[in-house]
């Protein structure tokens, strides 16, 4: 009974709720992507997105209906393509938002799809927001998009006081970390330590003209504090890659001498079972300009009960610190390397706080966000 009547439930929010975003097809495995399949399968709600489908104008995958985005990206080279592509997608998102009363809308305060959405419509999801309250960008989101939003999920603590602090309306602000999929990332027995496994799986999705992403995620910072680290200890470090930047990770490689130590995965892989080979997964970031505050691959980590090393410029390092599960390090390459020794010396104790750290914190609880959804309507 209680079944059927979640069934009939979800069928009244898939009537009345739709997600939108950019990169959410679920074969792609993406992690904001797989947060996002999890919402949509739980509560049954549609997806409009746009990917690189080749050269399909659109096809559909379940609750999905995926447009062609192949020139759709910030960080296409051809503007005219770009253009020509976001005229063939905009049809599709206001005959999307003319059939559901409420948009999940994924992405940041510099989103394109601020501009063409009906923003009365839709419920912002946040992973990040770098800018400063003087800085035009928040300045613009405040001013321009947030008082027009029906509301704001913020995925973490830090989001929701800068949010505070440039004056979006506390009344339109929610508080609901990342999810993430317990059935799919389960808790499995490390490797032996005899050689210690190093994974990063939050690598660059673009390469942006005047930025360099490659250095901002902490990918030479990470290197070379393996390369400390692995003077003293068998060591192996893993990178999941997306395709961008590989002249850069080449060259850094060669020049570190790295190659016997360092593996590359350059394709779309089962994310949880590079976790499972691994003993920790690592967030080096120096920055949150191009990163969330509470990265997919650190909570799916956690799911699968491997530890955390992660610069301290991100809210997943306080976490980590307070549920000891892992390690908080500053941005320096001396710092980072003595990070990775110290979960390496400790490893069980951390090792072993992890899975319920994730249970706690990050299980797909979807009744607060259900329940803040039918509010809205």
């Amino acid at each position: 009974m209680k079944l059927h009547t979640m069934k009939a439930e979800n069928s009244k929010l898939s009537q009345k709720i739709g997600i939108v975003g950019d990169a959410l097809a679920p074969h792609f495995n993406e992690a904001f992507a797989n947060q996002m399949r999890l919402l949509s399968r739980e509560l049954n709600l549609p997806v409009l997105t746009c990917n690189d489908i080749g050269f399909t104008p659109f096809k559909r995958m379940d609750n999905y209906l995926i447009v062609n985005g192949k020139f759709l990206r910030e960080d296409s080279r051809k503007p005219l393509l770009s253009l020509l592509n976001g005229a063939f997608f905009y049809p599709f998102l206001k005959l999307f938002e003319k059939r559901h009363a409420v948009i999940i809308l994924s992405g940041g305060i510099n989103s394109g799809f601020l501009s063409h959405s009906k923003l009365e419509k839709c419920v912002l999801v946040m992973n990040s927001l770098p800018f400063s309250k003087e800085s035009k960008e928040a300045r613009r989101f405040a001013q321009k998009f947030a008082p027009r939003l029906k509301g704001i999920v913020a995925q973490s603590k830090r989001i929701k006081e800068k949010l505070l602090e440039i004056e979006v309306e506390a009344e339109k602000t929610h508080l609901i970390y990342p999810w993430v999929d317990l059935n799919k990332f389960k808790p499995t027995q490390p490797p032996p330590l005899d050689e210690f496994r190093i994974l990063f799986a939050s690598a660059p999705n673009a390469e942006i003209p005047g930025e360099n992403i490659f250095e901002e995620k902490g990918i030479p910072l990470l290197l070379e504090a393996f390369k400390e680290f692995a003077k003293e200890h068998k060591a192996r470090l893993r990178l999941l890659w997306r395709g961008y930047y590989n002249d850069a990770l080449a060259t850094k490689i060669k020049e570190l001498d790295l190659a016997d130590k360092v593996e590359v995965i350059n394709e779309v892989v089962d994310t949880p079972t590079f976790i499972s080979e691994s003993h920790i997964v690592v967030i080096p970031f120096l920055n949150t300009r191009r990163s969330p505050e509470i990265p997919l691959s650190a909570i799916e980590s956690l799911a699968c009960g491997r530890p955390i090393v992660a610069t301290d410029v991100v809210e997943i390092a306080e976490i980590i610190q307070e549920h000891e599960c892992g390690y908080a390090s500053g941005i320096s390459k001396d710092e980072l390397a003595a990070s990775l020794r110290e979960c390496f010396q400790d490893y069980h104790f951390y090792q072993r706080n992890c899975h319920r750290t994730a249970h706690k914190i990050f299980s797909a609880d979807f009744g607060p966000l259900r329940g803040y959804l039918e509010n809205l309507q």
